[in-house]
């Protein structure tokens, strides 16, 4: 394992950090292959207040929670290169609001949520799709 460098209490990250982070997203994109599903790095990895003890928090989430759960990402990303340890959050799951929204806050996007839903106006049928929570009109 190679030698962990602390966070920087603010300020852009190393590219040390960037590396492991990068590694980290891809991990998670590849396993939660489902665009559906937003994937985000919250916590003070995020916010760039960390120290070199810091975990890695990672949320996932979409109005159902993750097929399978997130044991079998949290194994990938526990075997990876990645140093630090990870955290993974099915915010499906999260019923606390306080830690939600102090989860939301500051958090990093990684994969915006990407659906498309189809609603009936009248005798029109109109193909909704919603990215990032916005729902959009497509005819």
């Amino acid at each position: 394992m190679p030698h962990v460098r602390p966070c920087k209490k603010s300020g852009p990250r190393t590219p040390f950090e960037e590396q492991y982070l990068a590694e980290a997203r891809r991990i998670c994109l590849e396993t939660v292959a489902d665009p559906r599903y937003e994937i985000f790095l919250f916590g003070s990895r995020a916010r760039g207040h960390c120290d070199q003890g810091s975990d890695v928090d990672i949320g996932i989430t979409w109005p159902e929670p993750l097929p399978g759960g997130t044991s079998h990402l949290l194994r990938l990303l526990t075997e990876s290169d990645v140093p630090w340890r990870c955290q993974v959050v099915d915010f499906a799951l999260v019923t606390d609001g306080n830690f939600r929204k102090h989860a939301y806050e500051g958090r990093e996007i990684w994969r915006a949520a990407n659906y498309a839903r189809a609603i009936f106006v009248g005798h029109r049928r109109v193909l909704l799709t919603c990215s990032n929570s916005r729902w959009k009109g497509l005819r």
